[in-house]
């Protein structure tokens, strides 16, 4: 039976917000992936335009680039005669951008996917007021030198009082972070986990799980690991310069380092730091799918295989519990156990998120008091050390929301690769209270 192979896959580096990428827009990140994968393809002798559909996964769209994903793939090279399609799933939108290509490729419906993530969270744009909003459109549809006089001066005293809550500009980066459904921030999501007796994680264990995953990022640049799946972009700043590697991870840390960190969402008594979440971050990637048939057909070296997928909703204000539920169901409804998984990625929003999953997914007990109303049976067991995000995870990389799904598959599909191993597993929690989840298998040279 034909499957959905993933025969290539790379991502930009990523970096901080308002660092190397900052002056790059999103649809033009996303065209660089897009160019790249298509002289790639013409190297290997095929004609771009078989791509059949492209697939965008973003989350911060900007308003003068609706739908993604079109704007990307054209500025990229794509001819205007192929559609596309943009995803916004929050965190979890890279991972069911994949999932939708294959759906489409298994029904035969399409051969050649391409699939684009981008985000730019240092380009979320700033709210003003409604007041403020109010009057720049009456002044911009004023007709006379004297309207526009009149409103210009009943706007400045409002903009001399920008601190006041009334008038204050809202960030967008903010208001997409805060959950309209639970009314909290990502951040206190994290809190409410922290602040669960029955999980028992202290700030000593997240700021432990934190350092973890920077040595682990640092480990794998110094074996050159992380260069495998990274495209190295020219960025302009004051002349164009090299950019190759992520840039938010941390050398020479210690637990005296992140405990000198304040909490951040609650400052009084929390646990939830700047330095054990994941990092604000900009970047893009890019993987390609087809059937299996024709990339044999066409000679082509597969990275990966589509096993299966599965997403779940669940209590927006324990969001980061919700990729349990999508791992318990995937493993049950392809008959596999965690025992099968050479490598297993889940984004790394928290480090209390993870830990919190960690705990769950290995306890019978946390299972029923979290899951009881899912009917997911026992726990689907323990994650060992060296399954789990081997190079590190989002809080050294960072997540740049709308790309890190499609990452941990890239991320997977190369470890893999390297270790010769068979199957991988990737999960992610979404923002809103759903949680999903892919098993890989391991491509053939």
């Amino acid at each position: 039976m034909s499957r959905t192979a993933i025969v290539d896959g790379f991502r930009s580096p990523f970096c901080k917000e308002g660092t190397f990428l900052k002056n790059i827009p999103p649809e033009l990140l996303g065209a660089m992936m897009v160019s790249e994968m298509l002289q790639r393809m013409r190297n290997w002798g095929i004609d771009p335009k078989k791509i059949d559909l492209v697939i965008g996964s973003n989350v911060g769209t900007p308003p003068d680039a609706i739908n993604i994903a079109r704007v990307a793939a054209v500025k990229g090279g794509l001819p205007e005669s192929v559609p596309a399609d943009t995803v916004g799933k929050n965190c979890g939108s890279g991972i069911a951008a994949v999932h939708y290509g294959n759906v489409l490729i298994k029904a035969n419906d399409r051969k050649i996917v391409l699939v684009v993530a981008t985000e730019s969270m240092s380009r979320l744009p700033i709210m003003y007021a409604e007041s403020i909003r109010n009057d720049l459109i009456a002044f911009s549809r004023a007709k006379t030198k004297k309207k526009q006089v009149k409103i210009a001066v009943s706007i400045y005293p409002k903009l001399l009082r920008l601190q006041n809550k009334k008038y204050a500009p809202q960030s967008g980066l903010l208001l997409g972070l805060t959950d309209q459904l639970c009314g909290l921030i990502m951040g206190l999501t994290a809190e409410k986990l922290a602040k669960d007796p029955s999980l028992g994680i202290t700030r000593k264990d997240q700021d432990r799980f934190a350092m973890w995953s920077h040595q682990k990022v640092l480990n794998a640049q110094k074996r050159g690991i992380l260069a495998e799946e990274i495209l190295p972009l020219y960025v302009p700043r004051k002349t164009y310069s090299l950019v190759d590697s992520d840039n938010g991870v941390q050398k020479n840390l210690s637990l005296e380092t992140f405990a000198r960190t304040k909490p951040f969402f609650d400052r009084r008594f929390g646990t939830v730091t700047a330095a054990n979440s994941s990092q604000i971050t900009d970047g893009a990637a890019c993987a390609l799918l087809m059937n299996s048939e024709t990339a044999r057909d066409l000679g082509l070296p597969v990275l990966g295989y589509v096993v299966d997928y599965c997403d779940v909703g669940y209590d927006p204000s324990r969001m980061g519990l919700s990729p349990v539920a999508a791992i318990a169901n995937i493993l049950h409804k392809t008959g596999r156990t965690m025992k099968d998984m050479s490598v297993i990625e889940i984004n790394e929003a928290f480090a209390v998120q993870t830990l919190a999953c960690l705990k769950v997914l290995s306890s019978n007990t946390l299972m029923s008091k979290f899951f009881s109303a899912y009917n997911l049976g026992n726990a689907p067991g323990e994650i060992q050390e060296k399954q789990l995000n081997p190079n590190g995870g989002a809080i050294a990389l960072g997540h740049p929301v709308g790309v890190s799904g499609l990452r941990l598959i890239i991320t997977a599909l190369k470890e893999l690769e390297r270790k010769g191993d068979e199957q991988a597993l990737v999960s992610a929690c979404i923002g809103g209270g759903q949680g999903n989840a892919m098993i890989l298998e391991r491509g053939q040279k």
